[in-house]
């Protein structure tokens, strides 16, 4: 939930905190403060609340002296100002019988309540309860955009359910399902707690492979529950010769390789194909934050150390360069190496990222930054097999969790 709590008196906004966190479900992290009319304005333009608790005698500003009936302004800004987000709910609490009087024609609406503030009684205490316990059962997924707020810090798309969601829900997130009315895919909900706070985490994983089921499973994941990051992880074919197995590649950028034209040449009566390999580019701050974080000391030695299992002699490293994207599983050495003359740079290969870039470059705002974290199982040759899946799914995923813990604490970046 997200409530704003708009009073400039200190004992009573404490008085009102301790009664909103007796609820169970609502955390701290939930309630913003205003002590003032711009303060509370300047919140309502930039996010759209459940519940605004709203002191009806507010000073104008921080500087000015309080006013009867001075909170009446925010009332004002929320009915006739488009720039404002109005909230689910509305409770207005006044401990003066001047700011009672004026407010009473205000509160007109059905889901706005004017109640008395007194420190003496507790008859504010249940109607303020009852309704926060009724916002947090019809504050569900899908969450409506307000163009602003986010409501989860990081969404996780996987492509296979056995072995790449398997190797996530693996992760310490204290895992549960969470269900959209209406729709049929499972989202599993988390939490990673690490040095420098808690990750609200939402994984779903794909019905197939491919680029097409990859993007809508991401474009559902973002409308339904708005997170600040997207991340998608797995497993792929890496370039021999540059990537080993195990190895955690992060595409910058991603690109698809099946873009462009076929043509027929006039003269050779042959077809030929002109590549259109349009890209996307990993955003500059998580690309520092990637690298700093596979720096970190014996970080890569112990994913390698905790998987138990056949793997290779040596841990894996984290390589940052061009990943391709296609509709096809490779197992041919001619057609990877046709891929490979698209990008000189080119490391690795899969069948989801760019599907998944594109999801979260043209969703609605607000939208989230992604990368792309796979790690390597095959070369996409003919010597491909099975053996390394669990692997690969295993660095790829051991290394999300610790990239999210370190970089993607709310507001970090």
């Amino acid at each position: 939930m997200k409530i704003l709590l708009v009073d400039d008196d200190n004992e009573k906004t404490r008085v009102i905190t301790l009664e909103i966190l007796s609820v169970q479900g609502v955390v701290s992290e939930d309630i913003e403060y205003a002590n003032n009319v711009v303060a509370a304005k300047r919140a309502i333009k930039k996010t759209r609340y459940d519940l605004i608790i709203l002191d009806i005698n507010l000073p104008t500003s921080e500087a000015k002296k309080v006013e009867v009936g001075g909170g009446l302004a925010v009332l004002s800004f929320i009915k006739n100002n488009i720039q404002a987000q109005p909230p689910a709910y509305l409770f207005g609490l006044t401990a003066y019988d001047d700011g009672e009087a004026i407010a009473a024609k205000e509160f007109s609406s059905p889901l706005w309540k004017l109640l008395r503030f007194s420190f003496d009684e507790d008859t504010w205490h249940a109607p303020l309860r009852e309704a926060i316990i009724f916002l947090q059962k019809s504050s569900k997924p899908p969450y409506v955009s307000d163009g602003s707020t986010y409501h989860f810090d990081l969404a996780i798309f996987v492509a296979l359910e056995d072995e790449e969601l398997s190797s996530i829900l693996r992760l310490d997130g204290a895992w549960s399902i969470i269900e959209v009315p209406h729709d049929h895919t499972r989202y599993h909900k988390g939490c990673f707690v690490g040095p420098k706070g808690k990750v609200s985490v939402i994984a779903a994983s794909s019905p197939r492979m491919g680029m097409p089921a990859a993007a809508v499973i991401t474009s559902k994941l973002i409308h339904n529950f708005r997170p600040r990051f997207v991340i998608v992880a797995g497993i792929c074919a890496g370039i021999k010769g540059k990537t080993e197995i195990g190895d955690i590649l992060i595409a910058d950028p991603c690109f698809d390789w099946g873009g462009g034209k076929w043509i027929k040449d006039s003269k050779s009566g042959s077809t030929k194909f002109l590549s259109a390999a349009y890209q996307w580019r990993l955003d500059e701050s998580l690309r520092v934050l990637a690298r700093t974080v596979a720096e970190i000391p014996e970080m890569l030695e112990s994913i390698y150390q905790n998987y138990v299992g056949d793997k290779p002699a040596k841990p894996p490293k984290v390589i940052i360069d061009a990943m391709a994207s296609g509709a096809s599983v490779l197992q041919a050495s001619v057609i990877l190496e046709n891929v490979r003359k698209q990008h000189k740079n080119l490391i690795g290969i899969e069948m989801e990222s760019y599907a998944v870039f594109t999801a979260a470059e043209y969703a609605s705002e607000p939208r989230p930054k992604c990368i792309s974290i796979k790690s390597v199982c095959d070369f996409g040759d003919e010597d491909k097999t099975d053996s390394a899946h669990a692997y690969a799914a295993h660095t790829s995923a051991n290394f999300l969790y610790k990239f999210a813990i370190n970089c993607l604490v709310l507001d970090r970046i």
